[in-house]
Formats: structure tokens, sequence, C-alpha cells
């Protein structure tokens, strides 16, 4: 689902700045064995994950690790029971967000590692949103590998061209619309062939509507509505009135993610709403123009402007492990600063570890992302939250259809927040009773 990660910038994400605790305390003991489930089942992330796992185990010889790849809905499906039994893995690499993480900590099924934490300093290496992301109830059950950050990127060597400026309201955005059409561009790069690229733009409305607080308190805490007034104005911000005012394509549900990549990549669109994955391809494609990365901007009435960030999987240790002192050395070499390369170097993926910006050889572009992640990890910056990551199977797909419907004029705001509240109830109350929602 995404699109080229953006390695250049990711290299930041290496250099960690805290000192860790020496491994191999439960070296010293009498061997152990741990048994680790993981969803990386591409061959290339699968290698780069044997490599690192190897690692540990040459660090510490008396552990051996075990490790089984498992496909993502075959986890969903059989990862409570096996805890539950007690004959299940000893580690998980599994789903953040109620729907999964929740559910294994609402069942007792995963240690808290909240005195980890501590102990470890992984607080201060790992960025609070990101620990959000992987938490329940306030108290951290697991610890994400991977983090992206959602906003606006801006063709400012077209924009001035044109004569136009960036938006910094919601108003500004229907007028710039109206501008950009007028001189030939399409406003916005939006491609929702898919579905799933019209997740991050609700992601960045809803934040802006309620505030990341709220929208936290949705879906870490299950509490507020989707359905309430201010979620009904921010999905009918993007889904209504930028589709009335000709801010993106009339067919965008004809337009593949890549194919509005291009039209931006092209020159042909002066906007586009998405991740910093797309950071390397921008550098590749558009060598000549000047672009910038900003949060979407803030709607009237709404909570302000915010960059949205989002995890995907976290490493979560089963409470019924015998191994619980091994496998949180295991977790803590997997984010150790050496390791951390490796994941960035290797595996492409974006860390949400401490780093130094300074120390890394980047495009200006590319700085603008390191700077707003380092504020975040500093806590001088609050993000958003990436919806779909951290919602149940079933509201994506509500998600997905109803905002297709929507672009078609099939559907409401008001009918969009119905149906998405009765997905999120639905899929709560199934994620409590069977291993999957």
């Amino acid at each position: 689902m995404r699109s080229g990660w953006a390695r250049a910038a990711l290299v930041a994400l290496l250099l960690a700045l805290v000192a860790l605790p020496q491994f191999g305390r439960a070296a010293q003991d009498e061997p152990v064995e741990l048994l680790v489930w993981d969803q990386f089942t591409d061959p290339t992330e699968s290698a780069v994950v044997d490599a690192i796992y190897a690692a540990f185990t040459e660090q510490n010889p008396n552990v051996t690790v075990r490790r089984e790849a498992v496909a993502t809905e075959q986890m969903r499906q059989t990862v409570r029971t096996a805890l539950a039994s007690g004959t299940g893995p000893d580690i998980i690499f599994y789903d953040a967000g109620p729907g999964y993480l929740g559910v294994l900590a609402d069942a007792g099924l995963i240690s808290s590692l909240e005195p980890l934490a501590e102990e470890y300093g992984w607080n201060e290496r790992i960025a609070e949103s990101a620990r959000r992301g992987a938490s329940w109830e306030d108290e951290l059950f697991g610890l994400p590998l991977q983090a992206d950050l959602i906003g606006v990127y801006v063709n400012n060597t077209l924009m001035e061209e044109a004569g136009l400026t960036t938006p910094t309201t919601f108003e500004e955005i229907l007028t710039f619309c109206q501008d950009a059409s007028a001189a030939g561009y399409i406003p916005f790069a939006f491609g929702n062939q898919e579905g799933w690229p019209a997740f991050h733009q609700i992601a960045m409305t809803g934040n802006n509507m309620i505030g990341p607080e709220a929208m936290e308190a949705l879906l870490l805490e299950n509490q507020g509505r989707w359905d309430s007034p201010e979620m009904v104005r921010a999905i009918e911000a993007f889904f209504v009135e930028m589709r009335d005012a000709g801010c993106y394509s009339e067919d965008a549900n004809g337009i593949t993610y890549d194919d509005g990549n291009a039209l931006f990549f092209g020159g042909q669109s002066l906007l586009h709403s998405t991740g910093n994955w797309l950071i390397t391809e921008i550098s590749e494609n558009m060598p000549d123009y000047e672009v910038e990365f900003v949060p979407f901007p803030a709607i009237e009435g709404g909570a302000g402007s915010f960059w949205d960030s989002g995890v995907g999987s976290a490493y979560m240790i089963s409470a019924s492990s015998p191994n619980q002192e091994a496998a949180a050395e295991f977790l803590d070499y997997l984010f150790s600063p050496e390791v951390v390369q490796r994941w960035v170097d290797e595996a492409n993926f974006v860390v949400p570890a401490e780093f130094d910006v300074e120390a890394v050889d980047a495009t200006p572009l590319q700085r603008s992302v390191l700077d707003t992640l380092a504020a975040s990890i500093a806590g001088e910056e609050q993000f958003g939250y990436n919806i779909d990551v951290l919602a149940p199977p079933a509201f994506n797909d509500v998600m997905l259809n109803g905002f297709q419907a929507m672009l078609a004029g099939d559907r409401t705001a008001e009918e969009q927040a119905a149906a998405m509240q009765a997905a999120w109830e639905e899929g709560m109350a199934a994620g409590a009773a069977t291993p999957a929602p």
C-alpha cells in the first residue's frame, strides 16, 4: 500500500543519542529458546530479519531465536488462541490499535512494557506519538518499529510561476483550487482507485477538526463518536466541499495512487496530500522543482493544523512466556542504534527512534521532515493520528467503500459518519470476543 520508502530521509533515524544497557544477562544463565512470530513474509524483509535475529544470538550464545513468519491475516486469526493456550510464541510482531494490541492487553495475554521502558530508556529513545500508538489505557504494551508522517507536498516552483500561495486555512484551500484550475492545473494530485488513499485524507481533516487528544481517545480508548458533528464536518470538508470546488480530478476514483503521484511528479498538479514515504521518488522525479512538505491547513471551528503520524505493527511479549527477561533484552536489541541502522539501511523502515538531524546530509525537503520527526521525539511537536493503522479491518472497509461512494456523489457525510460509527462498534465488540475483529 506504500510506494517508495524515503530512503535518504530515513537515514537520520539511525543515529540514536542515548546509550543502551549492555546485553547478555540472559546469556549468562541457562539456555533459553525464544519463539518469535512476525509478519515479515516479503523475501527481502525476511532476509534482513533473519540476519538481525541471528546477530542477537551471536551476542547471546545461550539464547536461541526460533522464528516463524506468519501472514498478517493468519496472525490475526490465530494469535489470541495461541497466546491464551500458553503454547504460543514468546514474542509477537502484531498490529497496534484497540482492535488488536488492545484486545490482547484487555485479555491479559501480553505483558505491560511500562517497567521495562523505564529500565531500558525506551521512553527517551522512541517518539511519544509512536509509543502511544502501541499503548492501551495509557500503558505501553508494544515497541513500534515503523512510523509515517502525513501532510501536503507543495510545488513551490510552479506555485510562484502561477502567482499562487500555499493555503493556510481550509477556506483558502477552496479559493486556491478555483485559482489553480483557472491557471490550468489540477490543484491536488489525488487518486483513489484503490480506496486506501482516502484514509490519509480523513486522517488529516479529522485530526485538524477534533485535535490529536480527542482522536487518541477515540482510537485508543474508544471514547467519542465517529458520527459527531465535528467528524461529519471533517468528512464533508474533503469529500464534498473540496470535490465540489474542483480540488482534484472528477474521476478521482478512476485514478490510481501511482497515477496521482505521476500528476504531481510531472507538474500537472500543484499539491499532493500523502506521506513521507514519497520523498525519494519526489527527489528522483522532480530535480528541477522546489518542493515543500507542510501539514494540512486548519479548518474553521476545528482544533488547528497538525501533522499526522501512525504506527503499523509492534513487538509484544506474551504474558505467559517463561522467558520475560530474555524477551525484554531481545526487544531492546532490536531498537539499539546499530540495529536501527540495519532496519533503515537494509529494510527501508521508518523507525521512530531518536536521531541527530544535523549529522545527516539531506536535501531541504528531507531536512524538513527530519526536523519535524526530531521535534516530535523531543516533545516539541504534537502529531495527529493516522486512523487506518489503528482501526479494525471492518471499519477500514467502510471507510474505503464509503469514501469512494461519496466521491461519486452516492453517499452523504452524515451517512458515512453513521456507517463508520456502526462499523467501529461492531469491530470493537467482535475484537473483544474473537481473535480478530
